[in-house]
């Protein structure tokens, strides 16, 4: 609910973390929206893509999202990989949580430098195998055209919905709309 939000993002709003599509209820949330909303709160906006990504055209620039995450099993991809997408100047001012690999340029008895961005956050021996099932789950879903696949599913989602309220023994938590 928008009314909510802007009840809820206030000036003490660090960083608002919502998903973009709820895999509970279905609801897909405005997230362009929201980003609005926490961003003139100079809020950070962490959306959660999980259930968004296989589902309907991402567009992160245009969501105008600070951090947008996604797991890999949830689009047909390996478990234990994932995606975060960061702002640059945003991404640029977190130190590393954890060290090793090539990350590191230089290291002295009271200093460290680090590679920059997106090398900075690669400690150690990558997921190599996951990376590649990664990609070509990518590279499948880049096959298809994702405004059809939205369309496609809420057409099914509409008959579902339309089917169950015909059964007076159901009753359908969430929206009615889709």
């Amino acid at each position: 609910d928008m009314h909510d939000a802007d009840k809820q993002i206030t000036a003490r709003t660090k960083i608002v973390s919502i998903t973009q599509a709820s895999n509970v209820l279905g609801v897909v949330n405005p997230i362009k929206q929201i980003a609005a909303l926490a961003h003139a709160q100079h809020a950070v906006l962490l959306v959660d893509g999980a259930q968004s990504v296989p589902h309907m055209p991402i567009d992160v620039q245009q969501l105008d999202a600070d951090f947008f995450v996604f797991s890999g099993h949830k689009m047909m991809g390996p478990t234990g990989i994932g995606v975060l997408y960061g702002k640059r100047d945003l991404l640029a001012h977190i130190p590393p949580a954890q060290f090793g690999g090539e990350m590191v340029t230089t290291v002295s008895q009271n200093d460290a430098h680090f590679q920059p961005l997106p090398w900075r956050f690669e400690a150690g021996t990558p997921n190599i195998a996951g990376a590649i099932g990664l990609g070509a789950a990518i590279d499948y879903l880049l096959t298809l055209d994702m405004v059809k696949v939205a369309k496609y599913e809420q057409q099914l989602t509409q008959y579902a919905l339309e089917s169950l309220h015909k059964i007076d023994a159901i009753t359908v938590y969430g929206a009615d709309d889709v």
